[in-house]
């Protein structure tokens, strides 16, 4: 069980928020939507907007190179507006915080010594040279870079006993020691399914959601901190996270509701992505499209370890 809650939560944070399609994009690549508005805007109302948040999420999927280059893109243009947001990543556990910052300490110019100082190489997240970009962005102008993701020992007790074997400290630091609406609930049971391409086994659905919640926790958590050291944090992550329904806009409404959150999700605008269909109101407050890449089918590697045809 271990094991297999182990490789289902790599693939749902590497695939699960992936939409298949061949190289390139739709009409709509490049626009940016204001999805409460149901409207286009331009780039810089985007900024403009994003510049009077406290904590901006930038969600993306993993390995769109596109979606690198486009939050890099937004980090240099808040610092353009004169914005110093501390830049908090999934991809880095609380514990590698000290290696990240002695790296920055003893190398300030050379922001590739951190792929080694994190052993990147090694983490399962796509290539470094896709996120590179971002944490150039970061090491160009000076800003923070954040750990936001949980401990490797929080990780292993996570999936080895889920919430209960987090203490109560804990829990409540990352906003964990209430039940979770019903309405959190359904919606982030169902993205993991379909993340999942449906073909997760229902019981480990509770402890999936379990992970997800803490990790929603423990990014909403770093988030909060970062802004309020830096002024503003910029949190980069993949856009299950970003999620208005569930995620960590939920998190920040009970642990700070005064706090301003813009959540952007960056998604490829192709024909098969539902988000990309005029109507649809997908869960954030702007949809910035972009090009597609092409990739492997995100259910092949779930259909050889569970079985089935899926959805």
């Amino acid at each position: 069980m271990r094991t297999m809650l182990m490789g289902a939560a790599m693939l749902l944070a590497l695939a699960g928020c992936a939409v298949t399609g061949p190289a390139g994009g739709g009409p709509q690549a490049g626009r940016i939507r204001d999805v409460a508005a149901g409207r286009f805007i331009d780039r810089p109302a985007l900024i403009g907007r994003l510049a009077r948040a406290d904590v901006v999420l930038l969600g993306e999927v993993h390995d769109n190179p596109h979606h690198h280059e486009r939050q890099a893109a937004v980090i240099d243009a808040l610092a353009a507006q004169g914005r110093r947001p501390a830049v908090v990543l999934e991809m880095l556990r609380a514990d590698q915080q000290a290696a990240v910052d002695r790296a920055r300490r003893e190398h300030p110019g050379d922001v590739d010594v951190l792929a080694g100082a994190v052993d990147w190489a090694d983490s399962g997240w796509p290539p470094w040279s896709m996120y590179r970009p971002v944490f150039a962005a970061a090491y160009r102008h000076d800003l923070p870079i954040v750990a936001g993701n949980l401990s490797r020992q929080q990780l292993d007790t996570l999936r080895s006993r889920g919430l209960e074997g987090l203490s109560a400290a804990t829990r409540t630091r990352l906003g964990l020691d209430r039940p979770q609406p019903a309405d959190e609930r359904t919606s982030m049971t169902e993205a993991i399914r379909e993340g999942h391409c449906g073909l997760l086994p229902e019981e480990m659905l509770p402890r999936m959601r379990g992970i997800q919640r803490a990790r929603d926790g423990a990014l909403a958590r770093a988030a909060l901190a970062a802004a309020g050291e830096a002024g503003m944090s910029v949190v980069i992550a993949g856009h299950g996270h970003a999620r208005t329904d569930h995620a960590i806009p939920r998190v920040i409404a009970v642990l700070a509701p005064s706090r301003r959150v813009a959540a952007v999700a960056f998604e490829p605008a192709m024909p098969d992505n539902p988000d990309a269909r005029p109507g649809q109101a997908p869960p954030f407050d702007y949809v910035w499209f972009t090009a597609a890449v092409e990739r492997e089918d995100p259910c092949a590697a779930l259909r050889e370890r569970f079985g089935g045809s899926g959805d």
